[in-house]
């Protein structure tokens, strides 16, 4: 048996890109100082939010309402674009009856927007001519957020999570980082030399081995990375839990590098990775104190337990029944476990802890929204969860094929604070961990299942057909998942879809909908409970005719609980069915005797009764099944009228086809 239990290195971990300097060139307004990552520099202004520059649109305001704005807006702009900048009018759209935006061949220089504005609103009847602006939906001056494609709004394949700011960014919940520690970084700690502060909380260093420890002694209170590089294999230090923890909640609106999903939230470094990887008991022992729990040995437990634990790790090999254990233990303790698939390109069967059961597995994806070709992927025994950027690191000039995120320059050990691009399953976890932040700051009572739901109900789904099992639900979508799970916090709402009429079936919806609620129902005749109907759907019976039925649901998600009632209004008599019509049987001759059919009727009639007549009109005392032709009736037509009833139920009448007697 080996000596050490390996369960991931940094090197197998991720993909490491080129690094971009802890300061981006543009700021210091030098060409020359361009990221190197970037194919493009950041065009953003101070506040982050719009750009004006060059546009070939002129938003018109006039003082009162134009009966035809289309026409007033071409007329006043048409002659001041022609004279400053030779352009043509080839768009007018209005926006209400006394705005249009006027739409030039030509875009406008600043110089040419300000000219053209002046003269158009020289013209009389004319309030404003404005140069239309270019909102981005981004707050943030982080000077590295054009790179970050996994968490913009305008990108279609990241996760959304500037959209899910405006209702929460993580404030008050805990991700725990299993991983290599943490490095002291401005983005993160807010500091260049603290590894606490800023976005990250205090840890603990389960590192046992103090010759794989790099700080030369065991457990300890200093989650600090002293490096992970192995002198074995070669291989320098990743830095790759200061990497996870930026994707996570590296701080927003500071003027630096980039932000984290969660920029809100609290990282708390749980270091078990070091020199060439780390052991299984470890990172058991990391797991267990970030939730909370007593380890042996550490006397002193969390003071702030997490709600998320994200492990970008992985080793080959089946989960171990104490690493199952330890995962049951921590999710009975509330928290979630996130676990990268990893990257090797295989099935995550034999990727542990991946394969474990009670956890969240993360496949990889590009910016293209398809699986990326490293990433593990899911089977029908081992189903992945969901799926989120990882990047491919295909290209080393496109930032798009990472994702960037904070880092440390040091090769072995800790350099300057920096920034860099990785691609990895490890890269992919901490975006759902962050998300979950996100969802736990809204309702910290959401139970790891019902976060579970919530996440694979919201999901995008991949650009390239990819099985649920294989890849997960989707891609994770931070906004979609905070709004679903707002709209749940502000209240349900009951219908009852279905006609009240005795026979027919009614059935209960709860809006909005999430396979992470709890939901119990009980139906009503006329507001008292009716025995037994305690299903989303009823049909309505004969004791309900004339009543009215309602239904009254119990919802609950998280430390939500609402209930609901909806009414069907008051329940009609039902009607018959008819399979097969009445009809008659028998020698039509005098003295014969002939018969009437019943037919076939839904539901079937509890009575029946008869009515025979001759050339349409009731024959006197013929209300049996069976009649006796007379003289009477020799050379007339004879029918039999069959009425059927059935308590709740419209009584129904059928007349046979008339046959004439011989």
């Amino acid at each position: 048996m080996p000596r050490r239990s390996m369960v991931a290195t940094a090197a197998a971990l991720a993909l490491i890109g080129v690094a971009l300097p802890a300061t981006p060139g543009y700021a210091e307004g030098s060409r020359d100082d361009t990221p190197a990552l970037g194919v493009r520099t950041p065009d953003r202004t101070a506040t982050g939010r719009t750009t004006t520059s060059r546009t070939n649109t002129i938003i018109v305001t006039f003082d009162r309402d134009q009966s035809h704005p289309s026409r007033a807006g071409r007329d006043v702009v048409a002659q001041a674009a022609e004279t400053v900048a030779g352009a043509e009018v080839t768009k007018v759209q209005p926006i209400t009856d006394d705005t249009v935006a006027v739409t030039l061949d030509t875009s406008l220089t600043a110089d040419q927007q300000a000219e053209v504005g002046t003269r158009v609103e020289d013209v009389d009847g004319v309030a404003a001519a404005e140069p239309s602006v270019t909102f981005r939906p981004t707050s943030t001056d982080d000077t590295y957020y054009d790179y970050l494609w996994n968490l913009a709004s305008g990108s279609s394949y990241g996760v959304d999570a500037e959209d899910a700011w405006p209702a929460t960014t993580g404030s008050g919940v805990v991700v725990g980082v299993v991983d290599t520690g943490i490095t002291a970084h401005p983005d993160l700690t807010g500091s260049r030399s603290s590894i606490t502060g800023g976005n990250v909380v205090a840890g603990y260093d389960f590192i046992s081995d103090s010759s794989t420890s790099g700080d030369g002694d065991g457990r300890d209170a200093d989650p600090t990375d002293e490096g992970d590089y192995c002198t074995s294999d070669g291989t320098d230090s990743s830095w790759h839990g200061t990497h996870v923890a930026g994707i996570v909640a590296a701080i927003r609106n500071n003027s630096e590098g980039v932000v984290g999903v969660a920029p809100g939230a609290k990282v708390q470094p749980l270091r078990a990775l070091g020199n060439c990887g780390g052991e299984t008991a470890d990172i058991i022992a990391a797991l267990r104190w970030g939730a909370g729990l007593t380890v042996s040995g550490i006397t002193a437990t969390n003071p702030t337990p997490v709600d998320v634990l994200n492990l970008s790790l992985g080793g080959t090999g089946t989960c171990s029944t104490a690493m199952q254990n330890a995962i049951n233990d921590v999710v009975a303790a509330g928290a979630t476990v996130v676990v990268a698939a990893g990257n090797d390109g295989t099935s995550l069967s034999t990727s542990t802890p991946a394969n474990c059961q009670n956890v969240i597995r993360v496949t990889a994806t590009s910016h293209g929204g398809t699986r990326a070709s490293y990433s593990n992927y899911g089977t029908s025994s081992y189903p992945a969860t969901v799926a989120a950027p990882g990047g491919t690191g295909a290209s080393q000039t496109d930032a798009t094929a990472w994702i960037v995120s904070t880092w440390n320059s040091g090769t072995t050990t800790a350099g300057d604070p920096s920034y860099v691009g990785m691609a990895g399953t490890s890269m992919a976890a901490p975006h759902v961990s962050a998300t979950i932040a996100l969802l736990k700051s809204l309702d910290p009572a959401l139970t790891p299942a019902q976060l579970t739901a919530i996440l694979t109900d919201t999901a995008t789904p991949l650009s390239s057909t990819c099985s649920t099992a294989k890849c997960g639900a989707g891609i994770v979508d931070a906004a979609a998942a905070v709004s679903a799970e707002s709209a749940m916090l502000a209240g349900f709402t009951a219908k009852v879809t279905g006609t009240a009429k005795v026979g027919t079936a009614l059935t209960a919806t709860i809006t909005p909908s999430s396979s992470a609620t709890t939901t119990s129902y009980q139906w009503l005749r006329d507001g008292t409970a009716i025995s037994g109907a305690t299903s989303r759907t009823y049909t309505a019976v004969a004791k309900d005719a004339g009543t009215t039925l309602s239904v009254r649901a119990e919802v609950s998600i998280g430390s939500v609980s609402d209930t609901v009632t909806a009414s069907a209004g008051t329940v009609a008599k039902g009607s018959f069915t008819r399979k097969t019509s009445p009809s008659t049987s028998g020698t039509f001759k005098v003295g014969r005797t002939v018969t009437a059919k019943k037919g076939t009727w839904s539901p079937t009639p509890t009575s029946y009764s008869y009515r025979w007549l001759r050339a349409g009109s009731a024959i006197k005392g013929a209300t049996k099944s069976t009649y006796t032709l007379t003289r009477a009736d020799k050379g007339r037509k004879i029918s039999v009228t069959v009425t059927v009833s059935r308590g709740g139920y419209t009584t129904t009448s059928w007349t046979t086809k008339a046959k004439k007697v011989g």
